[in-house]
């Protein structure tokens, strides 16, 4: 049982129990919400029509973004094939990142919609003036204009950034981050010079020599027979990740933790506590 809420508008207090309904063939679905009334008051137009399908998009090859990716050194053949078998590599990521860039909200779908929108809401603020030797950071909104100024919503976004950014040396990173590991009881072994391969089970006690193993005459963290566990009862808890630090353009070092198995939400607490333990990042 619940309560409504007295200042809510006729209209939300007709929708919302409808949405709260228990039994799944009598709940509203997102079609009949959204032309419920009070969805379609005020309704924003980047709201009013519904996004692309991101599934079909996926099975689509963009030559041009393939040929962005072949021009920085990739085989195109080896890319093609990887893209179309959902291989996860250096290649694939690399073009999924320049297509994602390009479907920022600069351009493409919702493009001119949330620039609408921005600048509605910042009509009474003052263009900032700035100077025409400022660089734009590729998947910023902000385009300057021929007078040298940028719209005002362009200070909206920021340059972003995948996994975590330090500019400790490497060695350093990866003491802390074996440190952090070693802390949660996490297996791992060692795959290449700053690429490991992990696993955590929280359901498991006593695993604390698992990241203890350390074989320090190849630099291999852990023996792999002991991180593949048996016990097919405790397997629905395990996570599986991976950890790969990389170099960026900026001197600076980013890692990045990639799940591999496993629950997502046990993940992100494992993130959670793992961020809690790491002290150069």
């Amino acid at each position: 049982m619940y309560t409504l809420p007295s200042h809510l508008s006729p209209g939300a207090r007709d929708l919302i129990p409808r949405m709260l309904i228990v039994d799944p063939m009598k709940r509203i679905t997102i079609p009949e919400i959204r032309q419920h009334p009070w969805f379609q008051a005020h309704l924003p137009r980047y709201l009013a029509v519904p996004p692309p399908d991101t599934m079909q998009q996926a099975k689509k090859i963009d030559e041009e973004i393939l040929q962005e990716v072949v021009k920085r050194g990739f085989d195109r053949n080896q890319l093609i094939e990887s893209l179309r078998n959902r291989i996860q590599d250096e290649a694939t990521v690399a073009y999924y990142l320049l297509l994602d860039n390009r479907f920022r909200v600069s351009s493409g779908y919702l493009g001119s919609e949330f620039r609408e929108s921005m600048e509605y809401n910042q009509a009474h603020q003052n263009e900032m003036a700035v100077s025409a030797a400022i660089h734009r950071y590729p998947g910023h909104g902000g385009q300057m204009d021929y007078q040298g100024k940028v719209a005002a919503y362009s200070g909206v976004e920021k340059k972003w950034a995948l996994g975590l950014q330090s500019r400790a040396h490497p060695r350093e990173i990866m003491t802390e981050v074996l440190k952090a590991l070693q802390e949660l009881n996490v297996g791992w072994k060692k795959i290449g010079h700053y690429n490991m391969k992990c696993m955590w089970n929280p359901g498991l006690i006593g695993h604390e020599g698992m990241a203890n193993d350390v074989i320090h005459g190849n630099h291999c963290f852990g023996d792999e027979s002991r991180i593949i566990e048996n016990d097919t009862k405790k397997m629905k808890t395990v996570v599986k990740f991976e950890v790969q630090l990389y170099k960026t353009t900026e001197e600076k070092y980013l890692l990045d933790l990639q799940r591999l198995h496993g629950p997502q939400f046990l993940f992100l607490d494992l993130c959670a506590a793992f961020l809690a333990q790491l002290r150069v990042l």
